[in-house]
């Protein structure tokens, strides 16, 4: 039997197979980006309401309800960013340490990245048309990037941190050395802006997906598309790479309300195929895998969290 406080729910099927979610872990407020920890036992979520909350994963049991400043996001597993528009500043935390690791000055950022190894952090704003990189050791600034229009709606680091991708609501994607900020790729033929984007865990491939319902697959050494996978029928809002590589999953977004139930979809990346598609509630805000692959969380614009047990082929059970 389950633990009592796991509340056990239905995934509506419409249009897709029904699938209960193994376990859902409750919140107080809608979650809107979630991560595992690095040893894969807790389970954190950046909050509407201004809190930082954690779960152990293996009982569902909350471990911890952190109030945070408005507009503070999680943007690594343990790691959180409190940004303060009016004084132009970023402050970025340890969650787990509870210490401040840097006060960045001057980042009037609506979208943080930080990399892998913690070293850089990227900044970007819809009043400025620049992504600017960031020293984390010394706050100091590194390279201003020109950006394109609206801000960033994706931006990310590759997972050495020698890379770094924006993608931008004139539907361009833009690619920077981090250390030179010489722009080593400029994708202008997509037919839509696009809202999520990862690198695969080896580097050799960046995978991304937004307005125009489809997967672009760019050989992250020369940049040039290597494959174009449809299928997912929606706007993709977020995605999670396996930590094998072997699995991508997309989450959907009704471009007509993100009320509407939407669809998660299962990725054989070899093959190109899905494997399987389930029904979300709302648009999916975040996507998360656990680090042994076990598990894939789901936050979708409800009071929870959907955790769902894979098989070791990164398919629902």
């Amino acid at each position: 039997m389950r633990p009592t406080n796991f509340i056990i729910t239905a995934i509506l099927a419409t249009g897709a197979s029904a699938l209960a979610a193994d376990r859902t872990l409750s919140s107080e407020a809608v979650p809107n980006a979630i991560y595992f920890s690095a040893d894969g036992l807790t389970l954190n979520a950046s909050c509407r309401d201004g809190h930082i909350r954690t779960w152990d994963v293996a009982t569902g049991k909350a471990l911890r309800d952190k109030v945070v400043p408005a507009r503070t996001v999680l943007i690594a597993p343990n790691i959180y960013a409190e940004h303060d528009a009016k004084n132009n500043t970023v402050r970025v935390w340890d969650l787990t340490a509870e210490r401040q690791l840097q006060l960045i000055n001057g980042a009037a950022s609506r979208r943080t990245a930080i990399s892998g190894s913690g070293k850089r952090m990227a900044t970007a704003n819809p009043d400025e048309r620049n992504v600017r990189i960031w020293n984390m050791v010394d706050g100091e600034q590194t390279q201003v990037l020109a950006d394109g229009i609206g801000g960033a709606s994706e931006l990310f680091f590759s997972p050495n941190g020698e890379i770094l991708v924006s993608a931008n609501y004139d539907n361009d994607v833009r690619v920077w050395k981090t250390k030179s900020g010489e722009m080593v790729k400029k994708v202008e033929d997509l037919t839509g802006a696009m809202f999520a984007g990862a690198f695969t865990h080896d580097g050799k491939h960046l995978i991304m997906a937004g307005l125009d319902e489809t997967v672009y697959i760019w050989d992250a050494k020369t940049f040039a598309l290597d494959r174009k996978l449809k299928g997912h029928g929606e706007t993709i809002s977020a995605m999670a790479i396996s930590p094998d590589d072997r699995t991508l999953i997309t989450g959907g977004f009704d471009v007509t309300s993100s009320a509407n139930p939407v669809t998660v979809a299962f990725w054989d990346l070899a093959s190109g195929k899905i494997t399987r598609t389930v029904r979300a509630p709302h648009q999916v805000a975040s996507l998360a895998f656990s680090p042994d692959a076990k598990w894939v969380a789901v936050a979708s614009g409800e009071k929870l969290i959907s955790l769902w047990s894979l098989e070791p082929g990164g398919v629902p059970q």
